[in-house]
C-alpha cells in the first residue's frame, strides 16, 4: 500500500465530477460508483458498477447492463469470477491512484475491446487471461 493513499472522500469527489457518473456513495468504508460508459459513438451504452474497499486489491468492476453473456457469448475473455472485468496487472493499480483516472477509463477501453472481440473472435486488448485460480481468488 502506498503512503499517499487516496481517501474515500477524495475518490468519491473525483468520481462525482465525471459526466458519466449516475451515482457514487460511501457507506461503511466502502465506495460504490455507477456510471454509463459508451466506448465509441457507435457503441452500446453500458451501465457499470465499481466497488472499492481500501486496503484490498484493485476495485471490483462489473457491467450491470446490457448483459455481457448474451446468447451468443459463452466464455468471456479477461474476466474474473462473477464476470468482474480484468482491467490491469496487480502492479498497475494501487490506492494512491484515483479510480476516476484509472478504473473508469480502463473499463471503457475493456468494453471497446469486448465489442471488437464479439465481432472478430479475437481479443486485441493485450494483457493476460486470468488463470482459473486467479479468477477464484479474486472473487473473495
Amino acid at each position: 500500500m502506498s503512503a499517499n493513499r487516496r481517501t474515500l472522500a477524495q475518490q468519491r469527489l473525483a468520481l462525482a465530477r465525471l459526466p458519466v457518473t449516475t451515482s457514487v456513495t460511501v457507506t461503511r468504508s466502502r465506495l460504490r460508483w455507477t456510471g454509463d460508459l459508451q466506448p465509441t459513438p457507435l457503441s452500446a451504452t453500458y451501465s457499470v458498477r465499481i466497488d472499492y474497499t481500501p486496503h484490498r486489491p484493485a476495485p471490483k468492476v462489473i457491467v450491470l447492463r446490457p448483459m455481457l453473456r448474451a446468447e451468443d457469448v459463452q466464455d468471456l475473455p479477461h474476466v474474473y469470477a462473477e464476470d468482474r472485468l480484468c482491467l490491469c496487472y496487480p502492479w498497475q493499480w494501487d490506492d494512491a491512484r484515483l479510480i476516476a483516472r484509472t478504473m473508469v477509463p480502463w473499463a471503457s477501453e475493456w468494453l471497446l475491446h469486448f465489442e471488437i472481440w464479439k465481432f472478430t473472435g479475437r481479443w486485441h486488448g493485450g494483457g493476460h487471461e486470468p488463470a482459473v485460480a486467479d479468477r477464484t481468488r479474486a472473487a473473495s
